[in-house]
């Protein structure tokens, strides 16, 4: 898959508590810059990395959860290693069939690519999007074109 590495491929938290491993490629690679996602990863933007459920396995240890409440009152499951606290995977509202992994949790970092960017309209004033980077004022109503930018990067 040209740009990909070769799967399955695995990641865990910061000491190793919990591992997971990654049969499949993902379904797109992007990253939030809403305030609630700086505030959970204490930076500027968080990345993500929906998966199918399928493809992911926990090979090792027993994340926790943390049901935390978005601003718009959804809940969104936090799975989490309860040794160190890396946030290793959230729970979507949008279905049973994927979850989103947190890409810095990968064992190998170097191929990742976030092809679209969601909540621009609270990045930071210094960041930069790429030409090539879908951006979107909010969280995007219609997740398509990040899925079709993402094989078509793949493909490449």
């Amino acid at each position: 898959m040209g740009r990909l590495p070769d799967f399955p491929i695995e990641g865990g938290c910061a000491c190793g508590a919990v591992r997971y491993r990654l049969n499949a490629p993902p379904i797109a690679v992007y990253t939030c810059h809403c305030t609630d996602c700086q505030s959970l990863t204490g930076s500027a933007f968080s990345m993500a990395m929906p998966v199918l459920r399928r493809d992911f396995e926990i090979t090792q240890g027993e994340p926790a959860n943390w049901p935390r409440k978005a601003t718009s009152g959804t809940v969104i499951p936090q799975r989490f290693c309860p040794d160190c606290g890396t946030r290793v995977f959230t729970e979507p509202p949008g279905g049973p069939h994927s979850l989103t992994v947190r890409p810095g949790t990968l064992d190998d970092t170097s191929w990742l690519h976030p092809v679209s960017a969601f909540w621009v309209s609270s990045a930071q004033p210094w960041v930069r999007f790429a030409d090539d980077v879908l951006q979107y004022e909010t969280q995007p109503t219609d997740f398509v074109p990040v899925m079709q930018a993402w094989k078509a990067w793949v493909e490449g």
